[in-house]
């Protein structure tokens, strides 16, 4: 099997079936798999920055991970901007640049984009992305992409860059690795002590009585709506929502805050901001500045805070929290 076939079905046995890219002659060896794997479209786009921000678009409709490609050097620096955005919002999008082949590496071919020259793609992706490669031998392929999925769709989530030369996109390849575990994707595993804690607080007779809950866009990424709606149900919390979150809650739900933050609604505000309000639990969501009407004390002053989020290290990190029930780690 060509490289470029197991590359492409690979990726079709991840869920992928549309990938965003501008053609170039340092990718031609991936167009004709692109066109023949069934169950895949390809989508051309007019700038590479386009065919990024499509596959930023895709992870985040889909639940799964968007993929682009590009040629190196100036198809890559292109893509920078969206790349950029894609990982200030955690969203994987695995980028897939060709180079020049190996052996025309540093003696000043056209568009040479290998480490040392002037353009060196996985140097340059490096500070944007979780994780930069270059494949350097045919067999390494399963394995360079297997580690560039497994750290896009780890905690905390972001961009991948995988360089792959013209002549290794002609070799020969084993059959592709079996698909990463499910939970890679809607990771939901919680601390079930603490969880029990949050639960024995809000059921309790000395527990806070006016209680609010704001939902993040990892609500979205855990499918935990129909659990949110539980909880809030259960015990009478109205919810809102931040902006990149808007609708993992009903907002025709009569628990509903709708948007809360940037672009918010006057009802969200008004709650969550409210003086009397003893107790906020954050749910997926990193309190960043648009999320917390830029970063408004009332939010944290003479509350109670308790913070939900499978990425432990953003529990505390804007305000400290009295409660923090962090993910677990999940292994694939």
């Amino acid at each position: 099997m060509k490289a470029a076939d197991y590359l492409l079905g690979a990726l079709k046995s991840e869920g992928v079936d549309h990938i965003f890219c501008v053609p170039g002659g340092l990718i031609d060896p991936l167009l004709p798999a692109m066109s023949e794997t069934g169950g895949v479209t390809p989508i051309v786009a007019a700038h590479e920055a386009g065919a990024a921000y499509m596959a930023d678009g895709y992870a985040r409709a889909s639940g799964r991970f968007g993929s682009c490609f590009a040629i190196g050097g100036p198809g890559v620096s292109n893509m920078a901007t969206a790349v950029s955005a894609a990982r200030s919002d955690g969203s994987p999008v695995l980028v897939i640049s060709g180079q020049i082949a190996l052996e025309l590496e540093g003696r000043g071919g056209f568009q040479d984009d290998s480490p040392g020259t002037a353009i060196d793609d996985t140097a340059a992706l490096a500070p944007l992305v979780v994780s930069s490669q270059e494949v350097l031998e045919p067999h390494l392929l399963g394995h360079h992409l297997r580690l560039a999925l497994s750290t896009m769709l780890a905690v905390p989530r972001g961009p991948a860059h995988l360089a792959i030369a013209t002549d290794i996109q002609h070799a020969d390849v084993h059959a592709p690795p079996p698909p990463l575990l499910e939970g890679r994707y809607r990771p939901r595993l919680i601390d079930e002590n603490a969880f029990a804690g949050l639960e024995q607080m809000l059921s309790g007779n000395d527990g806070p009585k006016r209680i609010a809950i704001l939902a993040g866009a990892g609500v979205e990424h855990s499918e935990a709506t129909g659990s949110l709606i539980t909880l809030a149900e259960r015990y009478d919390i109205p919810v809102a929502t931040t902006l990149r979150a808007k609708g993992v809650f009903p907002e025709a739900h009569p628990l509903s805050l709708g948007v809360f933050g940037y672009a918010g609604t006057r009802h969200a505000t008004e709650v969550l901001l409210d003086p009397s309000l003893e107790a906020l639990v954050v749910v997926g969501s990193g309190l960043n500045q648009r999320d917390t009407m830029f970063w408004d004390k009332k939010m944290s002053d003479d509350r109670l805070l308790i913070h939900a989020d499978v990425d432990p290290t953003v529990i505390g990190h804007t305000w400290p929290a009295e409660s923090g029930i962090p993910g677990s780690k999940i292994q694939s």
